[in-house]
């Protein structure tokens, strides 16, 4: 006959049976969450590494543009410099004139 002891036992081992299932699925939720956290870690490394290549981009065009900019003001002062001395030099001949 089922004593009670013996009714006892199947309960507990029903209850250890689920409460293994129950930490199985927690986890497997743990799992997952901690993939997609490394997951989303992954795709932001990545598009900062395409915004720093970026801005590093930027930066060489800007820096080479101010060089390009220095030169041809550089260039511009000269030739307003020749202009003014060349003005000079002929206002200098028609009052000696």
């Amino acid at each position: 006959m089922i004593d009670a002891i013996d009714i006892l036992y199947i309960v507990l081992a029903f209850s250890v049976l689920w409460f293994t299932a129950f930490v199985c699925w927690l986890i497997w939720q743990v799992a997952m969450i901690l993939k997609n956290v490394n997951d989303t870690m992954t795709e932001a490394r990545e598009k900062i590494a395409k915004i720093e290549l970026a801005l590093t981009a930027m930066k060489d065009r800007f820096e080479h543009a101010t060089t390009s900019l220095g030169l041809l003001v550089d260039g511009g002062k000269r030739v307003i410099d020749y202009v003014i001395d060349k003005k000079t030099k002929k206002k200098k001949e028609k009052d000696e004139e």
